[in-house]
């Protein structure tokens, strides 16, 4: 079953083959929304959007909005400072919560026995496979979105993507409180798609040093294009594209 809908203003993408509970896939896709409802810095009467206003304090704080609090930190402290949920003064977890939320729902999956399956949120995506079946991943052009730069053939991969292509300067360099430019897109593949989502948001903010990061995180790659065109990688993402760069 392939099912799709809009939740956290984006698309949510969900696959497992063999699956037809219906009612089991809006189940997951309930999680997402309460997900949204929690966590939001749009909705008014999500619990983010109340620690913002200044109507909760941090002791009156759900233990879920807490231990992603505690994430967050932990992200800024690994990435050293390019990933911040404060980089504006006020928390907004929101580029750890897509990840995360991908993360949630492939727990769900597989507590309830689907173990094969493929998750996608705003272009991010979490797949795995006990069975046969082999996941094809293709890394969109972003100077041309009708190609591809390459496509990853796994069982087991989480695969995310920063950039300014579709969404403009969104991604701002926490170290200088301006827009990062330097890339026009980065996407990083590794185990976790928690992490594969803030390092891709990392080292974009870092610029072509991002590559280095990268190259420094056991079990993580990188393909990246810049302002010239060009692509750049980590020595071992090629390894993992179908198509030669």
């Amino acid at each position: 079953m392939r099912a799709n809908q809009i939740v956290m203003g984006t698309g949510v993408s969900i696959d497992v083959p063999g699956l037809t509970d219906t009612q089991f896939i809006q189940k997951v896709f309930s999680r997402l929304q309460k997900i949204d409802r929690k966590f939001s810095t749009y909705k008014s009467k999500s619990e983010i959007s109340r620690f913002r206003r200044g109507e909760l304090r941090e002791q009156e704080l759900s233990h879920e909005v807490r231990k992603i609090m505690r994430a967050c930190l932990e992200m800024e402290k690994i990435t050293g400072g390019y990933f911040s949920a404060w980089f504006a003064g006020e928390f907004d977890p929101t580029g750890y919560v897509k990840g995360w939320a991908i993360s949630e729902v492939g727990a769900l999956l597989e507590k309830n026995g689907y173990t094969t399956y493929c998750v996608g949120i705003g272009g991010d995506i979490k797949a795995r496979s006990d069975s046969g079946k082999v996941w094809g991943i293709g890394l969109q052009n972003p100077l041309d979105k009708q190609s591809i730069l390459g496509r990853i053939s796994a069982k087991d991969i989480a695969v995310a993507t920063s950039g300014i292509y579709e969404r403009g300067d969104h991604v701002i360099n926490p170290k200088t409180g301006n827009p990062a430019n330097e890339l026009l897109g980065i996407t990083v593949a590794g185990p976790d798609i928690i992490r594969a989502d803030v390092f891709a948001t990392a080292a974009f903010a870092m610029g072509t040093a991002g590559l280095s990061f990268i190259e420094d995180q056991p079990g993580y790659e990188a393909l990246a294009v810049d302002k010239a065109g060009k692509a750049l990688a980590t020595s071992g993402m090629t390894s993992l594209l179908n198509t030669k760069l």
